[in-house]
């Protein structure tokens, strides 16, 4: 029998590899209320690479109407417009990410790729030695 050596940000519980993740929320200080969080990213993502709301809220599973109201309600708490539209005829209309846009995106996930580190880097900490007590 060989032994398989586990990859180091993973340990086994029961025969189970586990590691760490961890989901990151822009809330409103007082109310706590989330105005971005994967979700929102994972539109604006779509909506970089289909270059249409309609698409890129087809592809996530979620309705337009709602897609919409979370690309404004984000836009109203960072102050600025992410996308800019062209409403469509017959081909239908395009949205494309603003240069803000893109830049918020970029700096978004530069923070949250870090925050999964940092989740990783405690995770080693605390369970160096597996996760039984």
């Amino acid at each position: 029998m060989t032994d398989k050596k586990q990859p180091e940000d993973s340990w086994v519980i029961q025969e189970k590899k586990v590691k760490p993740v961890a989901k990151v929320f822009l809330v409103n200080p007082g109310d706590e209320e989330s105005f971005c969080g994967p979700g929102m990213i994972k539109l604006l993502i779509a909506i970089k690479q289909t270059g249409n709301v309609r698409h890129a809220c087809e592809i996530m599973e979620m309705s337009y109407s709602k897609g919409w109201k979370l690309l404004k309600g984000l836009e109203t708490c960072i102050g600025f417009p992410l996308t800019v539209r062209q409403q469509g005829g017959k081909g239908g209309g395009e949205a494309h990410l603003t240069d803000k846009g893109c830049a918020f995106l970029e700096k978004h996930q530069a923070f949250l790729q870090e925050c999964q580190h940092a989740v990783q880097h405690l995770f080693e900490r605390y369970y160096s030695d597996g996760v039984g007590i």
